[in-house]
């Protein structure tokens, strides 16, 4: 007889650890309270873990093809750290090929003969009692992480807010600007389409129309991020408090298990988010189906992915508290463009032709 889980909630991580089971020969059930899978999302950059990852959930070549994946090569990926006016403190050289997908794109090849039940909440985890293994994958703001955890185990904010969101247009260079209190980010997003992100320390979030206050807060810096602000389409802004979860002492409890951000929700300065959500799917469906019993199966799975998606989580918030210094950052300038001036004298030149 088949074993059966039950995943709470249909997001990248659930969605992910859905297929994993499945193709290892669970029955699977996934509870979501939206409608719907979203329309719309911004571009998701893939880091090779989640690539192969996504390789083992069988999310291979035919659906990369489709709309909202794209694929940009290693020549056209230097980025640049510039200050407000616009002065380069460093460049960096393009050194990987990006593999970028949109949320919808990402979430519908992973969703491909899932059995998801839509406009279905779940209030306690305890209340599904025939399924051998229940999955949180309920997000950052995870009931089941508190109900197996305790209320102390809440998402915590960061004292930062994001606007975030892709423009249909090229730009002349990528890269982010950092400023006391605030930082903008340019990335790509596709041959023709570009992604932005703000962040700004604030301690609640904006009412919209939110043109305005990106305006308000960066409409002053420079030409590269005016020209990209004069392209935002107001109704595509996304707009969100930053969080993240307090260390967790295990990743489950009993038979429950937590993958995503439900696990280890993290602020987005490292853009590892939707990457570390698959991989936790991959893993977890690995690590039970070569367990001698469930319980050994999640112990594997806490093991392989804790502590590393725990690092990952204070790494970003460190990324995010470096970039947007109140006091130092002018040292912090200075130390970044003399890191720059350094590897321009000692990258190796290319040859000159004869």
């Amino acid at each position: 007889m088949k074993q059966a889980a039950v995943i709470i909630g249909a997001g990248i991580g659930g969605l992910s650890a859905a297929r994993a089971l499945k193709r290892h020969g669970w029955s699977v059930v996934v509870l979501e309270q939206s409608p719907a899978l979203p329309a719309a999302g911004t571009m998701l950059g893939m880091w090779p873990a989640a690539l192969e990852a996504l390789g083992r959930l069988g999310v291979m070549e035919a659906p990369r093809r489709t709309d909202g994946w794209a694929h940009i090569a290693a020549a056209n990926t230097s980025t640049r750290l510039w200050t407000p006016s616009g002065r380069t403190l460093l460049t960096v050289p393009g050194g990987a090929e990006l593999h970028l997908v949109s949320r919808p794109a990402l979430l519908a090849a992973l969703a491909q003969d899932v059995d998801i039940t839509f406009n279905t909440h779940v209030l306690e985890s305890g209340q599904i009692s025939d399924a051998d293994l229940v999955v949180g994958a309920d997000g950052t703001f995870s009931r089941t992480r508190q109900e197996i955890f305790g209320a102390r185990f809440a998402a915590r904010p960061l004292g930062a807010v994001a606007w975030r969101g892709t423009v249909q247009a090229s730009v002349p260079e990528y890269g982010e600007t950092w400023a006391p209190g605030a930082l903008f980010g340019i990335t790509p997003a596709g041959p023709q389409s570009t992604n932005w992100y703000a962040s700004l320390r604030s301690g609640q979030t904006f009412a919209g129309p939110h043109l305005p206050h990106l305006q308000r807060y960066f409409g002053s810096w420079h030409q590269g991020v005016r020209h990209l602000l004069d392209k935002i389409d107001e109704d595509t802004i996304l707009h969100h408090g930053l969080f993240e979860t307090p260390k967790l002492a295990s990743l489950f409890r009993g038979r429950t298990v937590l993958v995503g951000d439900a696990a280890h929700a993290m602020a987005p300065f490292l853009g590892r988010g939707a990457c570390e959500a698959i991989v936790d799917g991959a893993t977890l469906g690995q690590c039970v189906a070569l367990a001698p019993s469930v319980e050994a199966g999640l112990a594997a799975y806490n093991k392989a992915r804790r502590k590393r998606t725990q690092r990952l989580v204070l790494s970003s918030r460190f990324m995010g508290q470096f970039a947007m210094l109140d006091t130092g950052a002018a040292s912090r300038n200075a130390v970044m463009a003399a890191a720059g001036s350094i590897a321009r004298i000692i990258t190796p030149k290319p040859p000159s032709r004869p």
